[in-house]
């Protein structure tokens, strides 16, 4: 379902580029896969020759929030460029768009969960097409729907050595129906085939730990919800929970996913 031709090319641009101290944001673009359409992403390169470990940051989705989009992570990866020595590459989707939830067509909701999942696998093409990175040090965060896409994601994907999910939801159909009538025409239908694409019915075959990370005030994730996507996930897992509402900003979220990361690639602090 997820398969694509790893061999279409990258056509990696870079659009242009900032310091912040010794560590460079690249602001690039790349090729989908699916249809050649330019994505978008920052490339943030510590300083010096590397073998980088690296992370693929996706963001979360909240509309007309201006963290809703690649900038997200920004901060986080500039100081682990720093620190660490980490390249990331934080990447736009389909969510970027702060209208994207409004404009969107239900009968489109399948198709398009493919085609961003076989983004995200593109996104870990172009990180691992940087020379100074090590290919053995990859991981993926992901907040809302970066958190559920990078789950089916990772059933198929094993580059990845370790996952960060953070405050998804177990069932697409928990998140893309508030508004929609019960008696809309082919909602049944619709129900079923997104169930298909459940991030619950894929977590399971990662093969990677994963840190879930949620929030005990987030509407958006119940605690039913928050333990049935848990209870999916294989072993080696950790479940965190925080008091926080859904954008997941507090700096003790932060550190612990920070202190998760460095030990999942090998980083001693």
């Amino acid at each position: 379902m997820f398969d694509y031709d790893q061999a279409t090319p990258l056509n990696i641009r870079e659009i242009g580029s900032e310091k912040r101290g010794a560590v460079e944001i690249k602001d690039i673009t790349y090729a989908s896969p699916v249809d050649q359409r330019e994505i978008s992403a920052y490339l943030i390169i510590p300083a010096g020759e590397g073998r980088f470990p690296g992370i693929v940051y996706v963001h979360w989705y909240e509309g007309g929030n201006p963290t809703s989009n690649r900038t997200q992570f920004v901060d986080e990866a500039v100081w682990l460029a720093e620190s660490d020595g980490v390249m990331s590459l934080l990447i736009e989707t389909m969510w970027s768009d702060p209208n994207w939830y409004r404009t969107r067509k239900l009968e489109g909701d399948y198709d398009d969960a493919i085609r961003q999942v076989i983004e995200l696998r593109r996104a870990l093409d172009v990180l691992l097409a940087q020379p100074q990175i090590d290919p053995e040090r990859i991981v993926y965060v992901g907040h809302d729907f970066g958190a559920m896409y990078g789950s089916l994601m990772a059933a198929v994907d094993r580059r990845p050595k370790a996952y960060v999910m953070i405050a998804g939801a177990s069932d697409f159909n928990h998140w893309m129906l508030f508004g929609v009538a019960p008696d809309t025409p082919g909602l049944d239908e619709y129900k079923a085939r997104m169930a298909e694409l459940a991030p619950s019915r894929f977590i399971g075959q990662a093969d990677a730990p994963i840190l879930f990370q949620f929030g005990t005030t987030d509407f958006y994730t119940p605690r039913e919800d928050i333990d049935t996507f848990f209870a999916a996930a294989n072993e080696p897992k950790q479940l965190k929970l925080y008091e926080s509402e859904h954008a997941m900003d507090l700096s003790e979220i932060r550190e612990d996913r920070i202190a998760f990361l460095r030990q999942q690639l090998g980083l001693t602090h």
